[in-house]
């Protein structure tokens, strides 16, 4: 028997390249995309891994576990904080005041919330404001502040755009 060389068939080698391309970008896609589903400060709980949590309280408090490990604290101090900051800020909003500083409009509520969560948790009154023009289309307004009169608005408006980057406001009626 003689060995044959086989030749490469050139269709075969472009196939290939495509294949591996096109994984690589549904790849990466994959995990650009997963990121956004995992939920943020999810607790990591000792039944996941109890050797590990052992051997390490056994390390720092000679070998005795807490009896509380694996259970989430009823409140933790930083939501303590968040929610009377809410409190807080949600006071500063007053219906009754004509004016308010818009900063953004956005078709996703998410995107919305998401805005106002930023700008809450840099000490911000933010809030949302639902706008229709039609029954097909819905704005999520965020807002910041409300205001008896234009100027209060406008130098509120401009010492926020002092401290943040990229700042962009204008003063509308608090409809």
């Amino acid at each position: 028997m003689t060995e044959e060389k086989k030749e490469k068939d050139p269709r075969a080698l472009r196939l290939s390249l495509v294949f591996l391309v096109v994984f690589t970008m549904v790849f990466s896609l994959g995990v650009v995309v997963g990121k956004k589903f995992i939920p943020p400060d999810e607790p990591v709980l000792a039944e996941k891994s109890p050797g590990l949590m052992e051997k390490l309280f056994s390390f720092v408090s000679g070998g005795k576990l807490p009896s509380n490990i694996g259970q989430k604290p009823a409140v933790t101090p930083d939501e303590k904080d968040t929610s009377a900051r809410d409190k807080y800020l949600s006071a500063m909003i007053n219906p009754d005041h004509k004016y308010t500083i818009q900063i953004s409009s956005f078709l996703s509520r998410k995107v919305a919330n998401r805005t106002v969560r930023f700008y809450k948790d840099k000490g911000y009154p933010a809030f949302i404001r639902e706008y229709s023009p039609s029954e097909i289309t819905t704005f999520y307004r965020v807002r910041i502040g409300t205001f008896e009169s234009k100027e209060q608005a406008r130098e509120y408006g401009n010492e926020i755009k002092e401290k943040e980057r990229d700042f962009k406001f204008y003063v509308t009626v608090n409809d």
